[in-house]
């Protein structure tokens, strides 16, 4: 993770108060910084580099490898980027920095070619070809979140749930993923649990998957991991429709399948061909709030692994099958028992609490923190006896932990990161 690209808490915000037009200018940044196939909506760093010839994920790529070219290639379109967009917000920002007439506003920038304030600003930059139908599509998009970000019904809605009247409701979620979340103000309200992960999420999760498989082949010599540790938040999983539980079943070489009506309760292998690598073994462990809100994805989870675990392939291209053989023998057990791979606290525990150890101190060596971490953490979900809650499965556990080459945690968050808060730690959260 880059610390210097990290978006960074601008403070509390106080309720009825708008954003600023420099807090919306860093809003609608990195908005535009998403592609939105969906919507046909390119991202404004994708428009630039393709201006150059270069597609964005080849240069993040080579910026992420140290490749200089493409380190300064990175930084002019971060910054034209900001700058297009900087120059956008002006347009609808009075003398007191606030933004004022969006929708007036934005109708007579669009269409007037090198009057669009975007234009006028990469025109003074390397990008000054820029597709102009790209832009102008991105940029009414950016309008209409504009509109969004600076709509002002908080103390409105406060006033109606204080007075017991109807509150319209909306989806929670991250207004940088979605900005359909937005305006606030809302009654917030989650989604149907048994729908994740979603079609958007797996396409976001493959694409992740795809890059942290191919950064850990290159730093281990050519070689792929042979098992990830991965850690499930219950929150973030909301707000992206299910992109970490959509990369454990990508890791491991499972496609969710949903039914008509578009619950999620099935799986089916992705064969090796159309993988094109081996299947990654999984070591998941599930925040307390995960486990009490997907439980059935948690089933769904268990069930996924253990049937990649009795699949009829090679060892060496099915780690999950290897990993299980081994310690099955080991353990004594069948494969079914020893390819348990979903792990949470016991049924009405949370936390690990080595956050508190940590901050208070009540440790000497770290092998006591591992200590913790290991009996609070060490519950197993089994999908063959769904009804029997969280057994302690600790040899289980350590023996996964014991191959794990890597640990991963999607963060998602664009409202806090790894420097912001001690729950990365802790590992639960939420």
């Amino acid at each position: 993770m880059e610390i210097e690209s990290r978006l960074l808490p601008c403070g509390l915000h106080v309720i009825g108060e708008p954003p600023s037009a420099i807090e919306a200018v860093a809003t609608l940044v990195n908005i535009a910084s998403l592609d939105r196939p969906e919507d046909e909506i390119y991202s404004l760093p994708n428009i630039l580099a393709q201006t150059v010839g270069r597609n964005i994920e080849d240069v993040y790529r080579g910026s992420d490898k140290g490749i200089l070219a493409d380190v300064e290639l990175l930084r002019q379109i971060t910054e034209a980027s900001r700058g297009a967009i900087t120059a956008f917000v002006e347009r609808t920002t009075n003398n007191k920095g606030q933004v004022v007439d969006v929708t007036n506003k934005l109708s007579t920038m669009l269409g007037f070619g090198l009057s669009e304030p975007w234009v006028q600003h990469l025109s003074k930059t390397k990008f000054i070809r820029a597709d102009r139908e790209k832009l102008r599509t991105l940029f009414t998009f950016l309008g209409e979140c504009l509109k969004l970000i600076v709509a002002d019904n908080e103390l409105g809605s406060l006033k109606l749930a204080l007075e017991g009247s109807y509150v319209e409701p909306g989806p929670g979620g991250d207004p940088i993923r979605n900005p359909k979340v937005l305006p606030t103000g809302k009654n917030i309200h989650a989604l149907d649990p048994q729908a994740i992960p979603t079609t958007a999420a797996l396409k976001s999760a493959k694409i992740v998957v795809d890059r942290l498989l191919e950064r850990q082949k290159v730093d281990n010599g050519g070689k792929y991991p042979e098992t990830i540790a991965l850690v499930l938040w219950g929150t973030d999983n909301i707000k992206t429709y299910g992109e970490s539980l959509a990369q454990v079943l990508w890791m491991i070489g499972v496609r969710p399948v949903a039914d008509t009506f578009g619950r999620v309760n099935r799986v089916e292998p992705v064969s090796l061909e159309e993988l094109g690598r081996p299947r990654i073994d999984v070591v998941v462990n599930c925040s307390g709030v995960f486990r009490d809100l997907f439980i059935n994805q948690m089933n769904l989870l268990d069930r996924a692994v253990k049937m990649v675990a009795e699949l009829d392939e090679p060892e060496e291209i099915n780690y999950v099958r290897k990993h299980a053989q081994e310690q099955a023998r080991e353990l004594g057990v069948s494969l079914r028992e020893a390819a348990t791979r979903v792990f949470s606290n016991a049924s009405g525990s949370y936390s690990s609490n080595v956050n508190l150890a940590v901050e208070n101190a009540s440790w000497t060596d770290e092998k006591q923190l591992q200590d913790m971490y290991l009996s609070r953490k060490s519950f197993a979900f089994d999908c063959d006896a769904p009804g029997a809650g969280m057994r302690e499965q600790r040899k289980t556990f350590e023996l996964a932990l014991a191959t794990a080459d890597a640990t991963f945690q999607n963060l998602d968050s664009s409202e806090i990161s790894l420097t912001d808060v001690s729950h990365y730690f802790d590992s639960d959260p939420t």
